[in-house]
């Protein structure tokens, strides 16, 4: 199985969350990915902060951590995921749904604190692994 870490979920892995190190050590790494833009969203929160120890950190995580670019197939999966979320008038932000994509382009379960909001997106899998299970 294919797990896809969500930005808030490597969050939690850099501040050594213990529920989440606990679940993310019972996968092995090429189970694990993040997409493109949970690295642009990461990306853009190391270089707003500023921190040469926090951009070192995380730089060293996501070092282990395969990238997912993004494809043709997630464009399309975007565009399915936008106009249904437009037809029942709950949308999530753009980055949102194209992280949720790129999980479902995957086949990948997105993990993420935001069960409730990624819930929205029909036939995404989700865990979040900051509760203690």
């Amino acid at each position: 199985m294919t797990y896809m870490l969500d930005t808030d979920m490597v969050s939690l892995v850099v501040r050594r969350n213990p529920s989440v190190i606990q679940n993310l050590i019972k996968h092995e790494e090429d189970e694990i990915c993040i997409s493109a833009i949970t690295y642009a969203e990461i990306y853009y929160g190391l270089v707003k902060k500023g921190s040469d120890r926090l951009f070192s950190e995380v730089t060293e995580i996501l070092g282990k951590i395969s990238i997912i670019d993004f494809d043709n197939t997630q464009s399309e999966l975007y565009g399915k995921i936008r106009a249904e979320q437009e037809k029942t008038g709950m949308i999530l932000g753009s980055m949102d749904m194209f992280i949720a994509a790129a999980a479902m382009s995957q086949d990948a379960i997105l993990v993420s604190h935001n069960t409730r909001h990624f819930s929205r997106v029909k036939g995404l899998k989700i865990e979040d692994w900051s509760i203690k299970s």
